[in-house]
């Protein structure tokens, strides 16, 4: 099978136009603002129309016109919504919440798809990760060390070698 790269500013409207006339969308995830429950390149997001959001909601919103981001809410306040990626220690994304798009509704990881609903595994990691932020950077330093086998470029330099599996 062929590989076609299209722009997210030219893909993601139309995507969005199909999930408001009823249908889903499913798309491979792209960058590591979702770490570590969402890969780059390997899981695949399920994207539905937005019945109600709710704090812990993983949704995909147009931020500025044209720049989509896919990140879990962090609050919802007189309908401004801020959201941060479960990979990210400070970035955050405020914005109205007219311009949310799209709700994460499954994620098929490796093969199993993980119905955001109903999954125990989903909930308890979506109830758990946000609370951890003070901590986060330091748990997803250990993530990519031991699971990913990657080591920080400060290492690196100072002639550490790569893990190896």
């Amino acid at each position: 099978m062929q590989k076609l790269s299209v722009e997210n500013s030219i893909f993601l409207p139309q995507v969005v136009q199909l999930i408001q006339e009823g249908h889903k969308a499913t798309i491979i995830a792209r960058g590591n603002s979702m770490r570590p429950f969402i890969e780059d390149s390997r899981d695949k997001l399920v994207f539905g129309k937005v019945d109600h959001l709710m704090v812990g909601d993983v949704i995909l919103a147009e931020v500025e016109d044209g720049h989509f981001v896919c990140h879990r809410i962090e609050s919802i306040k007189d309908g401004v919504v801020t959201m941060r990626g479960d990979g990210n220690v400070e970035g955050i994304e405020v914005f109205p919440e007219a311009n949310v798009r799209a709700k994460l509704l499954q994620v098929v990881r490796k093969g199993k798809t993980y119905t955001l609903t109903n999954s125990r595994v989903w909930k308890c990691y979506s109830a758990v990760w946000p609370k951890l932020l003070p901590m986060r950077r330091y748990l997803l330093a250990l993530y990519r060390l031991l699971w990913l086998h990657q080591l920080p470029q400060r290492w690196t330099r100072l002639g550490a070698s790569p893990v190896k599996e």
